[in-house]
């Protein structure tokens, strides 16, 4: 039977090294997530593949600024990359199309984007709006044409930056889940994943234990507490909670034990 691979260690090598395709990794994060069971590791992946589809889910690594810029025409003159402001849009667009771009493309397109730009001796992407053919149409209906298309002006660097950014939250997620991976084991269980992405992308607190042990000359008393996070949000990673909550008894026995034998030694 051929051994079931290691996809955590895959993803951290990958991570690791720029040359290893960050679709690829993703698809194996997918992967990972439906063999530890966990929805919310399985969905973020396949939404930095796919594209976030839900504007209000867009985390904000993927959110950038950037010129609105205008190409068009006058009677005597070709007028391109000029840069305007919402407020020269109509009412209607104002609140839409502002300086905040929200990169929701899959990291994919967003990888093509930026060979292409290399390829074509290119410092700035072209990134059109939501409805922003029509909105070009109602423009010029209403001030006699002219404008031939709206966009954003973003930069490779910008790209490039994100991109950097999805990759170091791959290192942090597998570094999270290696971190409460009990020894011995070959894949993180459902509780560390799931807590991994409540650490890493919603700004969680991890679970935190602490061993206070009372040594009593006759018999000493240990006792374990496990603290919850202090920050209002629901504690994940119950499992790896109760493995050093176990461990920090056999500690306290061990230690009450020998506290005992020295008294009546």
């Amino acid at each position: 039977m051929a051994k079931d691979p290691d996809l955590l260690a895959q993803i951290e090598r990958g991570a690791l090294n720029d040359a290893v395709s960050l679709a690829s990794l993703l698809r194996k994060c997918v992967a990972l997530g439906g063999a530890t069971r966990s929805a919310e590791l399985r969905d973020w992946a396949s939404d930095e593949l796919n594209g976030y589809r839900d504007d209000t889910k867009i985390p904000e690594y993927r959110i950038v600024h950037a010129p609105i810029l205008a190409d068009g025409r006058t009677f005597t003159h070709q007028i391109t990359g000029q840069q305007i402001s919402s407020w020269d849009l109509p009412d209607f667009a104002r609140e839409h199309i502002t300086n905040e771009v929200r990169l929701a493309r899959g990291v994919g397109e967003l990888e093509a984007v930026l060979s292409n730009a290399a390829r074509n001796g290119e410092t700035v992407v072209r990134l059109q709006p939501p409805g922003a053919a029509d909105l070009v149409t109602f423009m010029n209906s209403q001030q006699g044409g002219g404008i031939e298309r709206i966009y954003w002006g973003v930069s490779t660097g910008q790209i490039a930056g994100t991109l950097d950014q999805i990759r170091t939250t791959l290192v942090r997620l597998a570094s999270e889940m290696r971190a409460a991976q009990p020894a011995g084991t070959a894949m993180p269980s459902h509780d560390a994943a799931t807590e991994a992405v409540h650490v890493v992308l919603h700004g969680g607190t991890r679970n935190v234990v602490n061993i206070n042990t009372a040594q009593a000359r006759d018999g000493g008393n240990a006792t374990v507490m496990a603290t919850p996070p202090t920050d209002g949000k629901e504690p994940g990673g119950s499992k790896t909670a109760t493995i050093w909550t176990v461990a920090g008894v056999v500690v306290a026995i061990v230690s009450a034990y020998f506290t005992y034998r020295q008294w009546r030694g």
